[in-house]
This record gives C-alpha cells, sequence and structure tokens, in this order.
C-alpha cells in the first residue's frame, strides 16, 4: 500500500516529473541545495522512507530482478517474430528498485566526448566528483571472489583462461578490460536505490513533496513557457501550476511526456492531432542500448543448488574487453552470466550468458500511438541496425569470446547443454539500458532537445534529467550515470551553490 498521499499543491517553483534514479537524485539534490518549493510525483507507488519498513519484499531483495512493479513495456524482436520485453520499473526508486545491481561509473572517454560534443560541464573532470559521490551514496562495494557462487566463480576462471585479466574495478573511471566480481549496491542484502539515497535523507524537509501514484497526463503551456502539468491521481485530474518543470520519467516515458505536450517534431505531432508547442525533430529519436547476444544453458540440477546457498544472487561477476572495433576507450564489449532463478526473465532456463556491445550505434525510436498512451509508448530499439555493421561486428566478437569461455572445464561443468540451435545474432537482446532519446547538444545540433544544462530548446522553465539525455551512451550499466545527470542538472539551476551537497553528501547548503 502506497504510505505517502500528500494532497498535491496548487503551485510549486520546481516540478519534477518521474523519481526514478534521474529524478530523485535531481528533486533531492535541489531540495537539499535551496529553499524553494519542490514537488515530485511518481507515477508508481511510494512506500515511503526505507526505515519504515514498508517496502515490498521483492524489491529490496538483492538476488534477484523483481517483475511485480514492471511496465510491461516491449519492442519488436530481431529475429522478427514475436516482442522483446523492455524490464521497467513503475515505483519511487525507478529501475533502481529492480536492477541487477551492477554498479558502474562508466570511463573518462565518454565524458570527455559529451563536452566535446558541445556540453560544457559534463567533462571527466567535472563530474567524476558527482560520481564518486554517487558511488558512495549507493553504498557500493565489491563482492570478493570468496562470495561467488559455483558458476559465478567459474565464469570469472573460464574468462581469465580465455585471456582476460582478474579486475573487480567497473566502479572506478580508469577501469580497463578484464573479468571478475562485480561491485554491486547492495547493503546488507538490500538493493539500495535511489529513493533511498537521495530522497530519505531530505523526505523531511518542509520544502519537498513526494506523491506517489501521480500519472502526469500533459504539460502546459503559455506561448513558450512551461506553466506546469495535468496530474491524474486518486481518480482525479489536477492541474499544478509550477515555476519550473524537470521531465525525469526516463528514456521511453520523459519522450512521451514532451511528445502528448506538443514538444517534437511537428510532422508527427500534427499526425496524432496534437498541437505544435515546439518543432524539436530529436525528441524520440536517438534511442540508444547496450546490444547484446544470448547463450541459455540447461544448468542441470543448478536451482536446488544455488537455493541451499545462504546467498545466491543471479548475477556477481563481470567481464571487459576491447573489440577490434573500439573507440579510443578501454573497452567496448561486456560479458556476463544470469545463472540461478533467471529472475527477470521468466521462462528462460537456469542460465544465461550474454555478450553486449557497449558503445552501440543502432538508433531507435520511442513515438505514441494513435490512443497516445504515455504509459505505453511504440518502442522501436532497431537493434543491429546501423549503416556500418559496427553493432553486429562487435557483437561477433562478443559471441568470439563467450563461445572461449564455455568450453572451459570448470564452466561446461555447471553449465550443462546448451538449449536452442538459432544464432544468436539473428536475435539481438537488450540489457535494459535506454538512453538518448532526449538528446544533449547546442541548438545548432538538429537532433539535440536540451543543452547542457538540461533545459529544453525553445521552451522556458522545462527540462530533462535523466538517462534520456545522454548524447552517447556511456560504456558501463547506466544507473550511476543517470543519478550524476540528474545531480549535475540541479547543480547548473543551483548556480554551483549546491556543490558541497554533490560532493559531501551534506543535507543543506546554505
Amino acid at each position: 500500500m502506497n504510505t505517502s498521499h500528500p494532497t498535491l499543491p496548487t503551485y510549486v517553483d520546481t516540478l519534477v516529473i518521474g523519481g526514478g534514479t534521474g529524478g530523485a537524485s535531481f528533486a533531492g539534490t535541489l531540495a537539499a541545495g535551496s529553499d524553494e518549493s519542490v514537488l515530485l510525483v511518481e507515477a508508481g507507488p511510494d512506500y515511503g522512507p526505507f526505515s519504515d519498513g514498508a517496502w515490498p519484499v521483492d524489491m529490496l531483495d538483492g538476488r534477484s530482478i523483481p517483475l511485480s512493479h514492471d511496465y510491461t513495456l516491449h519492442t519488436t524482436r530481431t529475429a522478427g517474430e514475436g516482442v522483446l520485453d523492455l524490464p521497467r520499473a513503475r515505483i519511487l526508486g525507478g529501475c533502481s528498485a529492480h536492477n541487477g545491481c551492477t554498479a558502474s561509473v562508466s570511463a573518462r572517454y565518454d565524458y570527455d566526448e559529451w563536452a566535446a560534443f558541445g556540453n560544457p560541464g559534463w567533462s571527466a573532470a567535472e563530474v567524476e566528483p558527482l560520481l564518486e559521490s554517487v558511488r558512495e551514496r549507493f553504498r557500493v562495494r565489491r563482492y570478493t571472489m570468496d562470495e561467488l557462487t559455483p558458476p559465478q566463480r567459474a565464469f570469472v576462471n573460464a574468462g581469465l583462461a580465455a585471456g582476460l585479466p582478474f579486475a573487480d574495478d567497473l566502479d572506478d573511471i580508469e577501469a580497463a578490460e578484464g573479468i571478475g566480481p562485480m561491485p554491486v549496491n547492495i547493503s546488507d542484502g538490500v538493493r539500495w536505490n535511489s529513493a533511498f539515497v537521495f530522497l530519505d535523507p531530505v523526505r523531511d524537509r518542509p520544502n519537498l513533496v513526494i506523491a506517489g501514484d501521480a500519472k502526469v497526463t500533459m504539460l502546459t503551456f503559455e506561448g513558450g513557457t512551461v506553466t506546469g502539468a495535468f496530474i491524474e491521481r486518486n481518480d482525479e485530474l489536477v492541474h499544478v501550476s509550477a515555476g519550473r518543470v524537470v521531465v525525469a520519467a526516463g528514456a521511453y516515458h520523459s519522450p512521451a511526456i514532451l511528445l502528448r505536450s506538443g514538444v517534437g517534431p511537428a510532422d508527427e505531432l500534427a499526425a496524432l492531432g496534437i498541437d505544435v508547442v515546439a518543432d524539436l525533430p530529436g525528441v524520440g529519436k536517438h534511442l540508444l542500448d547496450h546490444e547484446c547476444v544470448q547463450l541459455d544453458f540447461a544448468g542441470p540440477g543448478l536451482v536446488d543448488e544455488l537455493a541451499a546457498l545462504d546467498w545466491n544472487p543471479d548475477e556477481q561477476s563481470l567481464g571487459r574487453a576491447r573489440s577490434s572495433r573500439c573507440d579510443d576507450g578501454p573497452y567496448d564489449i561486456h560479458v556476463f552470466m544470469v545463472a540461478g532463478a533467471n529472475s527477470g526473465h521468466p521462462g528462460l532456463p537456469p542460465i544465461s550468458l550474454y555478450g553486449g556491445a557497449m558503445r552501440a550505434r543502432s538508433e531507435g525510436t520511442v513515438t505514441l500511438g494513435a490512443d497516445l498512451d504515455l504509459a505505453n509508448p511504440i518502442i522501436d530499439h532497431r537493434y543491429g541496425t546501423d549503416p556500418e555493421g559496427y553493432d553486429r561486428a562487435v557483437l561477433g566478437e562478443a559471441l568470439d569470446l563467450l563461445e572461449r569461455m564455455v568450453v572451459q572445464p570448470e564452466l561446461a561443468e555447471m553449465l550443462g547443454e546448451r538449449v536452442g540451435d538459432a544464432d544468436p545474432l539473428d536475435d539481438i537482446v537488450n540489457y535494459c539500458h535506454p538512453a538518448g532519446t532526449c538528446k544533449m547538444g547546442p541548438a545548432s545540433d538538429p537532433l539535440a532537445v536540451v543543452g547542457h544544462d538540461g533545459q529544453v530548446h525553445g521552451v522556458t522553465g522545462l527540462y530533462v534529467a535523466d538517462a534520456s539525455i545522454m548524447p552517447t551512451i556511456t560504456r558501463g550499466n547506466i544507473n550511476l550515470p543517470t543519478a550524476m545527470i540528474g545531480m549535475n542538472v540541479a547543480r547548473h539551476l543551483l548556480d554551483g551553490q549546491a556543490s558541497t551537497v554533490a560532493l559531501t553528501g551534506a543535507e543543506e547548503t546554505r
């Protein structure tokens, strides 16, 4: 049951739409760093602070990926038949409340690239202190080899035998090739999500209101200035006026909200009967993800064996490698194992191995259907379709690495028989890291939606602060970088006043 039912104010200085990783980090940073009124609305429930003990057990358990709060989104499979699930959590904390807990800060090259694209304030030197703060707040720790389950230990040993060096430092901006135990945002068995990290410390501040089960239906404008939003809650539709609106609903729902409100490609909006507020062709375009190949195995007896252990997460290890097509960054391939209940993917056998293209270039789209349903936009990832064939080439090398690993005796014994005989490159799957649909860049970039400060081009007072603004996808899991994005957009709005908050974790800056 939702424990947070505050009355929605009629006016706030800042309305934040979406309480996932980006929205929570933005709202928490802004509320801590100023006295302006902040309303954070989340479409899913708010179960209150962690200390109240009201959170569902499955959402706290860091061993598996729960689906009890899933949006049930999907995209077309590259194999041409059926759909591919796109797990997204409808809950305060967003996907950080149901993810696999792999903690990565990505590489220095990625952020310097963002800055080089015309985004001052986003270079590695400028964001590294924020990333370090995020890492500490999420209570990131590194598994040791002794903590790994037998199949996870065998996976690491197989990677070492295949030529990768040992490494467990994905939470370091200098991390390079290697394989080892994952750094994770798990504290005493609990998945430590962005609601606990950024909102619990400021929940008692009088300038912050958090409203769960509150669905935004449309933003409102006067001329080229945003004025607020219509919000559906408790079967009532109310309008909240705001001096500033920050959309942080994720790479699928942030562009959907903008499109429904008249911000996006004018021709698409007109075809849907939506009045155009701002003609921005990039809204809903440039959809990025970490594409993967997948190998499934029977894992005979594995589920029962793991159930007998005190600690048996599905995911515990990760490998990184450089392909022959890698840029100047340190790696562009991930390999990892999901072994056990295979949570988050009902129907799969006990073991799945994945090889990911971490700088994938294929671009998909997010659009609205004729019903204008914001909760279920039309998502077309178009995996493996980049014109130069980069993604398929890198995925092919990731597959080659996995094939060298699965024949190692210790791992082979754990895996058992392979399930299915289709070519994994014919059915590319997802790493569940969507980004890029409200691309950050200067106004001279025809696909840029927001500037370096997060403000939507051509619309006064409207901002985006989540993974959708990534101009290129970071080469690691995107939870920590997305939290950094929320903090950095807030820092820009506070004109540097939030730097003490960001760097020290202090709750207030006066």
